[in-house]
């Protein structure tokens, strides 16, 4: 079955849309891999920002991780298109993550778990509540948080994190890599171009 064209690209983009060197990485918020590699991806971002660096998080749903589509759900509603939004509510939730872990929700039902991602944007960016228990169940939010795996399906992804070094999956750095493992790989790349 064909993907139909989404509204936009998936996925949110910190840095140069034209760059050099291009970092995909396909997450879940429940992940606890994507939990370890977030503050790197985030470090690796501000160490390039002002270099021909980019990075893309793709927000993709494992299927062992039954409170992650709720969550991303509420990602999206909270960020719309803005990434710098979605990169400071995906930080604030992943600090919490041990709050929506499966253990945690074996009792618990599924409106337990939209007012916990209710309080969490309320939390976060103070919102209204019912205003964003609305936006999360809009045909649009539904729409833009299945793009992703869906792409994901594309590129063969099937755990979290998954990356991609200008659209190559064959890369040396995963969630146990220093800032320091991803220069030696984006740094010859980069000085390969000028």
């Amino acid at each position: 079955m064909a993907i139909p064209i989404p509204h936009r690209v998936s996925g949110f983009l910190l840095g140069d849309p034209a760059a050099v060197v291009t970092i995909d990485a396909f997450i879940d918020i429940q992940c606890p891999h994507s939990l370890a590699i977030w503050p790197t991806l985030l470090e690796v971002s501000k160490h390039y920002q002002n270099q021909s660096v980019s990075l893309r998080c793709h927000l993709i749903t494992l299927s062992n991780h039954r409170q992650a589509w709720d969550m991303s759900l509420g990602l999206f509603a909270l960020a719309q298109n803005d990434a710098n939004k979605f990169y400071d509510f995906a930080s604030f939730l992943y600090d919490r993550q041990a709050q929506f872990y499966n253990g945690v929700f074996l009792n618990k039902t599924h409106n337990d778990l939209i007012q916990l991602v209710a309080d969490f944007a309320q939390e976060h960016a103070n919102v209204d509540r019912e205003d964003f228990i609305k936006r999360m169940q809009d045909n649009d939010i539904y729409i833009k948080a299945r793009t992703p795996i869906r792409y994901a399906a594309t590129k063969a992804v099937w755990a979290t994190p998954t990356l991609f070094i200008n659209n190559a999956d064959d890369v040396s750095v995963d969630h146990k890599s220093s800032l320091a493992q991803w220069q030696s790989l984006i740094d010859p790349l980069l000085q390969s171009y000028y």
